[in-house]
């Protein structure tokens, strides 16, 4: 079964201007509904942050912590199946339907197996929590958060897989359409368990972990079934017998896809563990630190999913054309997606700052609050940039095959410099939350220099092949 064609090709031959506007074109549309879809996990968080803000004083920050060991386990547990996106990418450009669906099915066994223990970890984050030095009350509140937004890591992990498999089959809007029915039933059921509505007991933030947690069930099983009941699902290769276990080709056939995958999750994980210790070291300034704290990163962190956008479909794009043979527009590719990272989330990082005091409210009523969160604003204005660019040049990498360097630099910026950085501004120079931002400005930008480098010395020559 050959794969949709796009509407005309490009070479090297082709005047820059009307190669790099196909680029952006094609670019653009495979991104804008990856964009909102993943923007739309964010948007979960937000109406948890937005909704907590309305109930009590700290619930935020009690949420927050819930989500500081919930998160790092979910982005290294989807980070360890991302490299389905490459694999799918380039038999999708081979014209390899079978092969792209025989992918996803030994993704999803790989994802179960990861997702379990990734979960396991976030039911036992009390004791994380605890071992990080929150007083015992703040842990055990954030512990029981932990615990109710466990099992939906799980599906998390299933709705992630078999997006990558539609957007690596340039198919992205049902995961689109499925996110936005998640996100209306997060909001409702936030509304009956953290107030009590409907008879139901009043949960707070435990209620509001739980309510997300039923809308990731729900997601995850919209996409499955959606899959498996596509037209020409055995000639797509996501219905059929398995020679093992491990999906069809059994273990070795995804080989590829898993070493990808540990590079991807790696370098994900040291950077959500390195944001993760930022989220300590604001609840170590005090409790109205790290509810201002966790404001921004909220809105960093949904923005941060148009760069993520961008970033998955650029890898889609570098790995259609490698599979394609087109190497010199698969270099192309990659950096056509960095020009659009670096205009596109410096317009947004622009907008954040011009109407960062317009922003602040729709989170929380406190106008103590509000002041210190849009004062924060200033400096997570220039996140956008460097985090979008350096998660769009490591996919861009990883579409080429290239495992190991990008968990190098994930190590070098975020373990190396994010950690100590962090910690010195709090420990050292006294600063507040803004020295913690401005230690995340700095990791983000030596990710991307050295990605950047990486991807240039893989594609070199490659300008007229």
């Amino acid at each position: 079964m050959p794969p949709p064609t796009t509407p005309r090709d490009v070479s090297a031959e082709t005047p820059f201007a009307a190669r790099l506007a196909w680029h952006l074109g094609d670019l653009m549309r495979l991104a804008w509904p990856v964009m909102l879809s993943r923007a739309g996990i964010l948007v979960m968080a937000f109406a948890d942050i937005a909704m907590l803000g309305r109930y009590a004083p700290g619930a935020v920050g009690i949420a927050n912590l819930g989500l500081a060991v919930f998160i790092p386990m979910l982005v290294m547990a989807i980070g360890l199946c991302t490299g389905l996106v490459a694999v799918v990418a380039r038999a999708h450009g081979a014209g390899d339907m079978r092969e792209a669906g025989h992918a996803w099915c030994r993704a999803m066994v790989w994802g179960g197996v990861i997702s379990l223990l990734a979960a396991w970890v976030v039911w036992h984050s009390e004791t994380i929590l605890s071992a990080f030095g929150q007083e015992p009350r703040l842990a055990a509140e954030g512990g029981a958060v932990a615990r109710a937004l466990a099992p939906g890591l799980c599906a998390q992990v299933v709705f992630a897989i078999s997006a990558f498999y539609l957007e690596g089959t340039r198919r992205p809007h049902f995961a689109l359409g499925v996110m936005v029915g998640a996100n209306l039933i997060n909001a409702f059921l936030n509304w009956v368990l953290i107030w009590g509505h409907l008879g139901m007991p009043e949960l707070g933030p435990v209620g509001a972990a739980w309510a997300s947690t039923a809308a990731r069930v729900a997601a995850a099983g919209a996409m499955v079934g959606f899959i498996l009941l596509q037209r020409h699902a055995h000639a797509r290769g996501v219905r059929g017998p398995w020679d093992t276990v491990w999906g069809p080709g059994g273990w070795r056939a995804g080989a590829t896809m898993r070493k990808l995958g540990l590079s991807a999750g790696i370098g994900n994980g040291l950077e959500t563990m390195g944001f993760a210790a930022m989220t300590f070291l604001a609840g170590q300034i005090s409790l109205a630190a790290l509810d201002a704290y966790s404001i921004s990163h909220n809105l960093v962190s949904m923005l941060f999913m148009v760069g993520l956008g961008l970033s998955i479909a650029t890898g889609v794009r570098v790995g259609h054309e490698v599979g394609r043979g087109r190497l010199a527009e698969a270099a192309f590719a990659g950096w056509a997606g960095f020009g659009a990272t670096v205009a596109v989330m410096g317009t947004l990082g622009l907008a954040v700052w011009f109407w960062r005091h317009e922003i602040a409210p729709v989170y929380t009523d406190d106008p103590a609050l509000q002041a210190r969160a849009a004062g924060l604003f200033v400096f997570s204005a220039l996140v956008f940039v460097p985090d979008a660019c350096q998660v769009v040049l490591g996919q861009a990498v990883r579409a080429l095959g290239d495992a190991w360097v990008a968990i190098a630099v994930y190590g070098l910026a975020f373990v190396v410099v994010l950690m100590p950085l962090g910690w010195a501004m709090v420990e050292i120079f006294g600063t507040d939350e803004r020295g913690l931002v401005q230690a995340i400005i700095l990791s983000c930008l030596v990710a991307t220099v050295l990605l950047a480098a990486r991807f240039r010395a893989l594609t070199r020559g490659w300008r007229r092949t």
